[in-house]
């Protein structure tokens, strides 16, 4: 599963995938949890602890004798380094970060209360691609 499905196409999904009662009762709980979470912009886009949208990180170039030495241009700290890569683990959905995503976000955000109402609606031009975090919420290995 990579992409968002609802809840009836998981559980027939992962009837054919498991062995154990126990483990698809598991999976089956852990993504019924997931999709019961309210939407959040940080669900979308890396965000800081007060909810502003952060840049994505800018390297100058990827060659070893450059003198930046691979640390991004448009930091100025380790601390802002961490800050972007947690905040960038919460982020549930792909793709949000290209130019215009952010509004995307916003408008879904602003429109549909939980990550569930999502899989009862096409959003046009819009593929809801689960993250490695999401996936690893919900119990699933790549």
């Amino acid at each position: 599963m990579k992409n968002l499905i609802p809840l009836s196409d998981f559980v027939l999904e992962q009837e054919i995938r498991m062995s154990s009662p126990e483990i698809f009762k598991s999976k089956v709980y852990a993504y019924a949890n997931f999709l019961k979470q309210p939407l959040t912009l940080e669900m979308f886009v890396a965000v800081d602890k007060h909810g502003v949208v952060l840049e994505p990180l800018q390297f100058c170039c990827t060659s070893p004798d450059c003198g930046c030495m691979g640390m991004p241009v448009n930091v100025s700290s380790q601390e802002e380094i961490d800050e972007y890569y947690e905040a960038l683990e919460k982020v549930l959905f792909e793709g949000f970060e290209q130019k215009g995503g952010l509004s995307v976000a916003k408008a879904i955000c602003q429109t549909y209360q939980l990550i569930e109402d999502l899989t009862y609606k096409k959003i046009p031009l819009v593929n809801l691609t689960l993250t490695p975090s999401a996936l690893q919420q919900i119990g699933i290995k790549e």
